[in-house]
């Protein structure tokens, strides 16, 4: 990999720590697991990701100022596509259930890439640049490693401070969302 795919990384990474500064290694990870993962979220039925998404809605409460489409993988091929911006600018929630959807059926996951992602948080932290320290960081994805890199949900201070409403998507699908950029 280029030092140009790390620098992306590296701001994708520097993004959301300014924009979140109470991430925690938990948020950090999970962050870059979808990056490289894709999303822990496996509905294949429109309805059963339709009622999911309507429940969240109804339980999510305010956030932070976030983009619409939040591209979160160097190399492009991931996005988070934030929820209440997009249905403040009046775009379609079928059109995201079902980008949603395709994701989960289409898209495969690397370790490779999220243990390279990994290396890099550690780098990233070595320099200073993250809100948690390299101890911490080095410590936290150790034990990730040992358990085969599980999907984990945000921590309770990332939920409460930010109340996180996104849906994580291949870039690919976001021309299919008519979103204006």
């Amino acid at each position: 990999m280029s030092d140009d795919h790390e620098s992306r990384f590296r701001r994708i990474i520097r993004s959301h720590s300014v924009r979140y500064p109470l991430l925690k290694c938990k948020d950090i990870y999970k962050l870059v697991y979808q990056a490289a993962m894709g999303s822990a979220h496996r509905l294949n039925s429109f309805d059963a990701a339709r009622e999911y998404l309507t429940e969240e809605l109804n339980n999510s409460g305010r956030g932070p100022l976030e983009p619409v489409v939040d591209i979160i993988s160097h190399d492009g091929c991931i996005s988070r596509i934030n929820l209440r911006p997009y249905l403040a600018s009046g775009y379609d929630p079928e059109n995201l259930i079902t980008a949603f959807i395709r994701t989960g059926k289409e898209f495969t996951g690397s370790t490779e890439k999220l243990e390279l992602y990994c290396r890099w948080l550690l780098r990233i932290a070595d320099d200073g640049l993250l809100t948690v320290n390299l101890q911490a960081i080095d410590q936290y994805l150790s034990e990730i490693a040992k358990s085969d890199y599980p999907a984990v949900h945000h921590s309770s201070v990332y939920r409460s401070a930010y109340s996180p409403s996104y849906r994580v998507i291949a870039s690919a699908f976001i021309r299919d969302l008519d979103i204006i950029q």
